[in-house]
């Protein structure tokens, strides 16, 4: 996620599926290996395929890694530790490396950053398995640690707390569960005293308040210059898509939502896809930004309306509460706010939620 105005570069998560293989006793294993292999019949489930071998042998060499790790002493084996954790994070493999991090856990002497990074693997793992409220008190207490800890909040990098405290709240947010996301707000916020990771919070904070209220009447004029109203769409559920040129994860989003959107058009579905690149210091004249965001509009074949956030009354980031990158926001047909940056695959079921 990433703010208008970025103030660091976070690692881009490439979350896939995992692989799971169990063929129990000898003659599932003769039936399995005697059965003719199904050759994919489309170009989704050939990438669906690779996806999983991928992760399968991904997998494999984070266990050598870690295997690796556990013979070294000093700082080889810290530098393997923390590669390991590294590409833990930048491939969003949590679940699968919790109980890796328990067992590192268990260890004394452990650098403060190895430390952290095995602690908050754990925490993620407890928040996507479902125990929301005790990956809650283990965030307290981690970030009430690290508070007190002078030496901690010297070792473990800023950039490093803000991403997986990022990765953390999505998962809160995918799971639909946003009392809880406050609560765990308002917990780091209380307990935190980086300045990137409370204006990062207070930004979500204020997206998530938009949550069960009226969307605000947004008002304009399209890129085309056609006039835009959000109160003319009551009646139909809307999904609102915040994007910039610069950033390429937003753009993958729009990308990645064409297929998810395409499914309800018929239940009446709406997007709108509003534009942010005017609102960095260094952002384009509005006509040639109207220019690259229709070619862009294009070029994907999207006949979505089209916005371009501006100052004042045209901007619609600052009316919705929206202050990073990506951020969806989805209205029911009733014109309430019902869920907010949702991930591709979590926005799924929150479209077909609304769209019932």
């Amino acid at each position: 996620m990433r703010r208008f105005d970025p103030f660091g570069s976070l690692r881009r998560l490439a979350g896939i599926g995992l692989l799971c293989l169990c063929i129990v006793g000898t003659s599932a294993r003769l039936a399995a290996q005697d059965a003719p292999k199904t050759e994919p019949d489309t170009l989704d489930a050939i990438e669906e395929e690779y996806a999983k071998e991928l992760q399968a042998v991904e997998l494999k060499r984070l266990d050598r890694i870690a295997a690796l790790a556990d013979k070294k002493t000093g700082e080889e084996a810290d530098g393997l530790w923390r590669y390991y954790f590294e590409t833990i994070v930048a491939e969003d493999l949590f679940l699968k490396a919790e109980a890796r991090s328990n067992q590192l856990l268990a260890k004394e002497n452990l650098p403060l950053d190895i430390r952290f990074m095995a602690e908050v693997t754990h925490i993620i793992a407890e928040a996507r398995r479902g125990a929301i409220d005790q990956s809650i008190e283990s965030v307290r207490k981690l970030f009430a640690k690290v508070k007190d800890n002078a030496e901690a909040a010297d070792q473990i990098p800023e950039h490093l707390r803000l991403s997986l405290v990022e990765i953390y709240l999505r998962t809160i947010v995918d799971a639909g569960k946003y009392d809880m996301a406050n609560k765990a707000i308002d917990l780091i916020l209380g307990e935190s005293n980086s300045e990137e990771i409370q204006d990062y919070l207070n930004g979500e904070k204020k997206s998530l308040s938009r949550v069960g209220k009226p969307a605000p009447d947004i008002k304009g004029a399209d890129v085309d210059g056609r006039p835009f109203d959000l109160a003319t769409y009551k009646g139909k559920p809307v999904l609102i898509v915040f994007w910039a040129t610069w950033d390429e994860i937003s753009q993958d989003q729009i990308d990645e939502l064409v297929a998810i959107t395409e499914e309800y058009k018929e239940k009446g579905l709406e997007v709108v896809t509003i534009n942010v690149d005017r609102l960095r210091e260094d952002g384009e004249a509005p006509e040639d930004l109207a220019v690259e965001v229709r070619r862009f509009m294009i070029e994907r074949n999207l006949l979505w309306k089209s916005l371009i956030c501006e100052e004042g009354k045209t901007d619609y980031a600052e009316q919705l509460g929206v202050r990073f990158l990506p951020s969806n926001m989805l209205i029911d047909k009733t014109g309430v706010v019902r869920h907010v940056d949702r991930s591709p695959n979590a926005l799924f079921e929150a479209i077909k939620e609304v769209c019932q």
